[in-house]
């Protein structure tokens, strides 16, 4: 058998003429978590197309997986703050993945991810909503998914976390749940929190592959600060259902901490905004946290995208009230410019893929996910493509 016949469902049918080896979450997460065999999948939330060509080279370089990811803020079916649709979003780390030549049965594996498909408050605008993206991405092929109900009551979560990752579990696709709000006002969770949380989702046949915790990170530009006893303490109770850590927020951890991450039961790790700072050009500290100029940040003019678009970028966040972290909605109103100039200007374009590369090089080799491709490979025949009992079962609230 062809190996690329291993690949999900949805996605061959998405994508009937790709030959990429966009594979089930599953399959990277259970490389990742083997025995003897551990280290971390780095989760990449690339937010716009120019982060993405220096990534897929690290990774087809250094035989490492990945997994593509937006959250519902970036990426919901009006497009979010990034501009992207999920069907638009997997198509483009297709494209780019066939146009580079991560194509074939020799390609090095990737996902794409559903990040914090959340639900904030009990109402069936913000249910359908969250619904909806995940039934639409499911269509679109990706190949692994985030439900975050992490923000409500524990009872709250189970119940919509029950009905919302019913699909995800039909499909027989990579499930992560979460408790605790990362970065949420009310502190770190708790073990005993992860433990009825998952617990109550088995007890349906819904048990997750990966849970994220609030172990002291934050999104953003914000200086990490994990407890790595917490979460080592957190992955050892989840041992009677083989479930792993997601580490949000990774985004202000010390490379050297982040090396360690596999020995704390965390398998997935989470980077966003320091692609963000990598492309634009900001200066950034040991941590890559962003350095602050006044409501934005301090530039480097020989990094990133040019200072000519900068200076138009800061005057249009400024005008609109945009500060810090807030600059992030910037990639919509600016997603054709910086692709016209990176596509247009090879000096841009190269500075940029340089960059990528070597950070994404960098996190690779701490995160111990060189060469583990093949493994990767290996576990697409082990893998189901499908949960089996539930899967010809309607939702009975539809």
């Amino acid at each position: 058998m062809n190996i690329l016949d291993l690949r999900p469902e949805n996605f061959k049918k998405a994508f009937p003429d790709s030959k990429v080896m966009h594979v089930n979450g599953k399959s990277i997460i259970k490389s990742a978590m083997k025995e003897g065999n551990h280290w971390v999948v780095m989760a990449v939330n690339t937010r716009h197309e120019i982060a993405i060509p220096g990534i897929i080279k690290a990774s087809m370089e250094l035989n490492a997986p990945v997994i593509y990811e937006l959250a519902l803020s970036e990426s919901d079916l009006s497009g979010g703050y990034t501009g992207l649709t999920p069907a638009d979003f997997i198509k483009l780390v297709v494209s780019l993945n066939d146009k580079m030549g991560n194509a074939g049965e020799k390609a090095v594996p990737f996902t794409c991810h559903r990040d914090h498909t959340t639900v904030q408050e009990v109402s069936r605008k913000a249910f359908d909503k969250a619904d909806a993206v995940i039934k639409a991405s499911i269509e679109a092929g990706y190949g692994s998914f985030s439900i975050d109900v992490s923000f409500l009551p524990m009872e709250q979560n189970i119940a919509l976390s029950i009905l919302l990752s019913e699909q995800v579990i039909r499909a027989g696709l990579m499930y992560e749940s979460e408790v605790g709000e990362i970065g949420g006002a009310h502190g770190n969770s708790s073990v005993s929190e992860a433990v009825t949380l998952v617990e109550a989702l088995t007890k349906l046949g819904q048990c997750p592959d990966l849970i994220a915790i609030n172990n002291g990170t934050t999104h953003g530009n914000v200086r990490g600060n994990i407890d790595l006893q917490l979460t080592h303490n957190t992955y050892r109770a989840m041992s009677p259902w083989g479930v792993g850590i997601a580490q949000h927020g990774t985004t202000g951890t010390s490379i050297e901490d982040v090396g360690q991450f596999y020995r704390y039961g965390i398998f997935k790790a989470n980077v966003g905004t320091l692609w963000q700072n990598v492309i634009w050009g900001i200066a950034m500290d040991e941590y890559g946290v962003a350095v602050e100029k006044g409501p934005t940040y301090e530039k480097d003019p020989d990094k990133g995208i040019s200072m000519e678009l900068w200076k138009k970028m800061e005057e249009y966040a400024l005008s609109n009230n945009m500060k810090g972290g807030n600059m992030k909605k910037l990639f919509k109103p600016f997603k054709d410019a910086m692709n016209d100039e990176y596509y247009n200007n090879a000096k841009i374009r190269d500075r940029v893929d340089k960059a990528v590369y070597e950070t994404a090089a960098a996190f690779f080799k701490a995160l111990k996910a060189v060469g583990k491709g093949d493994d990767v490979k290996a576990q697409m025949g082990t893998t189901p493509s499908k949960q089996g009992s539930k899967e010809s079962k309607e939702r009975d609230y539809e």
